[in-house]
Formats: structure tokens, sequence, C-alpha cells
């Protein structure tokens, strides 16, 4: 049943129909958290070079009850992502976290709908979608673990991406540098040729 789920994910990749050249490939990372943002990384494979973005998560104010809460901007996500010009068929990598009982209603409610919202935008607009635990990437860039905070995940990015260093500058960037190491993750898989093969490095530990 998993395996499915991760098929319905995918979808033909921009080389096996032609859309680009050989020479580079686009990889998306998405932390869809409210406080998160995409992430995209472009591959020469001719230079061996890579270019980065980072763009936050538009966010609208909305009225729930009597308090103000930060609600995705669908509509300014959707632009976003066309404005970006991605071959169909790009993979997008999106962080899976586990929810924990402290987060209490709204946060089970925010992350979810989060995850869902980014993963059907991202399928219709023509990605191949591939959920990535948190604690899989995170221990990849050994940021896994009590000891680390987000402020490390920040210092990480700046490292892989010297050129955005200063847009991972304010601790509320947390959310960039996530997106970027995520993107980052998923470009190692791709190189590992893991990419058509989703089900093997998907823990199913929330799954």
């Amino acid at each position: 049943m998993k395996e499915k789920w991760l098929e319905s994910l995918t979808l033909p990749s921009p080389e096996e129909e032609h859309v680009v050249t050989p020479e580079s490939s686009y990889v998306v990372g998405v932390d869809p958290d409210l406080s998160g943002a995409l992430a995209l990384l472009k591959i020469n494979h001719v230079l061996g070079s890579s270019e980065a973005q980072v763009f936050d998560t538009p966010h609208l104010p909305v009225l729930v009850g009597k308090r103000v809460r930060k609600r995705l901007d669908a509509k300014s996500i959707v632009e976003l992502i066309r404005s970006l010009d991605i071959p169909s068929g790009s993979t997008a990598y999106i962080e899976q976290s586990i929810p924990f009982p402290k987060d209490g209603k709204q946060g089970w409610y925010s992350g979810g709908f989060g995850f869902g919202f980014w993963i059907g935008t991202l399928v219709t607009s023509g990605f191949s979608v591939v959920p990535v635990p948190s604690t899989v990437w995170k221990r990849h860039f050994q940021l896994a673990g009590g000891n680390c905070t987000k402020d490390d995940s920040r210092r990480v990015a700046s490292e892989l991406f010297p050129l955005l260093s200063s847009q991972l500058q304010r601790k509320k960037d947390h959310g960039r540098a996530e997106a970027l190491l995520i993107a980052a993750y998923g470009e190692t898989l791709k190189h590992a040729k893991l990419l058509y093969t989703p089900q093997e490095f998907v823990s199913s530990e929330v799954l």
C-alpha cells in the first residue's frame, strides 16, 4: 500500500520526456511549515556546478475564532511555483514531520494541512514528490538529536550555500535553511540513483 501511494506521487522524469537537455536538472526542497520555505537547486552536470534559490512560504493572516492565525496563501504559492518555470517531471522533496502531543490541536492541524497542501499543489504542478522524514535528512547532516537546534540548521546551510548565507542570518530564517538542506539531501539521493525506488529511502516510521 505504501509503494502504491508513493508511485501515485511520481511523474515521468524530464529526461524521459526530453523536456530538458541532460546537461542540467532541477531539485526542489520544501519545508511545509507556515514558517517554512521552498528551495530550488539547478544542477549543471557538465560544469559540475549548481545554483540555489530559496523563497519564504507565502502566508496570510486569518481570523480563527477570536484569534488571528497564519494560514498558507494558496494562490501565491501556486504563482510562485509557476514563476520558477521548472520542467515537468522534476523532483520535489518535502519534509514529513512527526507531530508531538505538545503541539496541540492547532499544531497538528497546521502541520497536516501544510503537508497535504504542498503535496497536492506540487503533483498538480507537474512534480514528482518524495516525502522525506525529518529525522532522515537531519541525520544525514548530523543535525539529529536533542543537542541540535535550528541555529545549527542555519549554520550547516550557510556552509553548503555560502552565497545565500546573508539570507540565513536571522533566527526566523531556519525555514529557509531547512528547505535548502532538504533539497541538498534530495540531490544526494538522486545522484545515488535512488530516485526511481523512493520506497527504499522513505522511512516506514512515518507512513
